[in-house]
Order: structure tokens, then sequence, then C-alpha cells
């Protein structure tokens, strides 16, 4: 269990976010941990923006690994599947080459956070899938899900899939960001129809995102049994912008400035999950345990 592949049930669903604050608390626990991206598409810099973001989550500055692209092999500028924009380079992405970098952290730390590029289907080149890809390192899988209308969908193809290919499901890591309440601007409690519209945004979404936990959570635990259910506090990217325009004109300095909040009105099962913190430290004393039977 020292490295997980880390991938999200769609778009905009939060993984990279995820990854660099799952990182955060694995740190706090005590872990040496470090975050890796597979390949980096729409990224005009040398080393990729998602680990970036990563290293300010977790409030490190940016490690030797990631100068030396260890973190991330391949960096392209062009927006697309790695496929695409590695040969719009004239790139070919070697399977190899990912894994060995894999390897290389691994020598260097007792886990290693993998968050994948795009979706699991999106091809690497043309001979290999993502998916491929995954199946041939045979990693446990976080996925990250979230309340958003398709999130049923998404999800229950991704862990059909990754059964299917005989990959272990650890997480299922639910993302409270579109749990989030339809703000009510003193201009809406002011116009009756901006507010009933308002309300009815609220509402329908309460009822989607609801619904999408409910059927979620039966599958998992019907499914897959022995993986968590991970509770994921609202993680919204505006708060990290200033990452794409320059290095270092952003400091963290404490949760607030990550825009990072606990939904207190989640709809969470007693009993049924776990939070993100918990989730850090069970990954952490297993890390431990596994350890000293090692060295015993």
């Amino acid at each position: 269990m020292s490295v997980f592949f880390i991938t999200g049930a769609g778009p905009h669903i939060g993984k990279t976010y995820a990854t660099g604050y799952l990182g955060k608390q694995l740190m706090e626990q005590g872990v040496n941990v470090i975050t890796q991206k597979l390949v980096q598409t729409g990224c005009d810099r040398d080393i990729a923006t998602d680990i970036m973001i990563h290293r300010k989550i977790m409030q490190m500055p940016l490690q030797m690994v990631d100068k030396a692209s260890e973190s991330c092999p391949f960096v392209f500028p062009f927006s697309a599947s790695p496929s695409l924009a590695s040969q719009l380079q004239n790139v070919s992405i070697h399977p190899r080459r990912l894994a060995v970098a894999t390897k290389q952290l691994q020598l260097k730390h007792e886990l290693v956070l993998l968050e994948i590029e795009g979706g699991i289907m999106s091809p690497l080149n043309e001979s290999v899938l993502t998916i491929d890809y995954m199946a041939s390192q045979g990693y446990p899988v976080i996925v990250i899900t979230s309340g958003q209308a398709q999130s049923i969908d998404y999800t229950l193809l991704v862990l059909e899939t990754l059964a299917r290919r005989g990959l272990s499901l650890h997480a299922l890591v639910y993302n409270q960001w579109h749990d989030v309440d339809v703000e009510f601007t003193e201009q809406t409690l002011l116009d009756e129809n901006q507010y009933q519209q308002a309300f009815d945004e609220h509402d329908t979404g309460t009822k989607i995102a609801k619904h999408t936990r409910s059927v979620l959570w039966h599958y998992l635990t019907q499914h897959h049994p022995d993986a968590y259910w991970v509770e994921m506090p609202q993680v919204c990217d505006y708060g990290l912008d200033p990452i794409y325009k320059q290095w270092g004109e952003f400091e963290i300095t404490s949760q607030s400035d990550l825009n990072v909040t606990v939904n207190t009105h989640a709809l969470v099962q007693a009993g049924s999950s776990v939070s993100i913190e918990s989730y850090a430290k069970a990954i952490a004393d297993t890390l431990l345990y596994n350890g000293r039977a090692y060295r015993e």
C-alpha cells in the first residue's frame, strides 16, 4: 500500500484538491508522503500546475523531485488527452518511464499519491489507455465523487470498470463542494422572482445531492464492503488561482486561505462514513503497523 491511484468520477470533481488535501492530512499524521501526477496537459510550465497546487495545499515548497520531473514525467501545453497532447509535441508517452518515476518516488517516501490525468479511459498513447496502465501496476484506487447531478452515472461506471480490471477500490471520497448552499444576496431577498428561482435551485440541488449520496452509499456497501466512504470538506479552487499566474506570490497561512470548510449540513448517515482526517490516520496506522511487521 505504498502507492494509491487517485481518479475522479467526472470532470471538475476536485481530484487535484483532494489529492493535495489528503497529502496534507497524511503529513500531519507523520507520514513521509509525496504526490505525483501521471501526466499533465494544458500546462506551459516545466513543473505541472497540479503538482504546484498539491504543494500549496500541503504547505510545502517545490521539491527536488518536482524540479527533476519525477513527480510528473510528462508535461504538455495543449489541453487534450495525454495521447493527443504528446503527439502535438512529437513526444511518445512510454508507460515504463511512468512506472520508473513512481518507483523512484517510492524509494524516498513511505507513500505516493498518484493522481491520473483526465479519466480512467483517457488514452496515454495510441495503444494504451489510462486504465490499462493502472491495471498493469495494480495499485489500490481512491475515487473522488460529489453530489452533482451526473455523479451517479459517472461514479458507477468508474467503479464497475475498476472491478472488471481487477483493481481494488480503497476509498470513495465524497467532495462536499457541490453541496454548498445557494447564496441568497440582499438583491435576491428583495426580488421575489430571484428569490423563488434561488430557492428552487437550492431545493433541487439538495434533493439531487441527497439522492446521489444514498445511491452511491448503498452501491458501495453492496459491492465494495471493505472500501472506505470518506467525507471531504468543501474545497473550492478560487483561493488557489494565483498559482496559475506566478509561483511565489501566494502564501497559505491557514485553512481559510484554501477556502476549505466543513459542510455542517451534509447529509451524512451516522456511523457510515469517516472524515478525510480519520481516513488519513487509518492509512498512517496501517503504514506504521506494516513497517513494524517488516522490521520484526
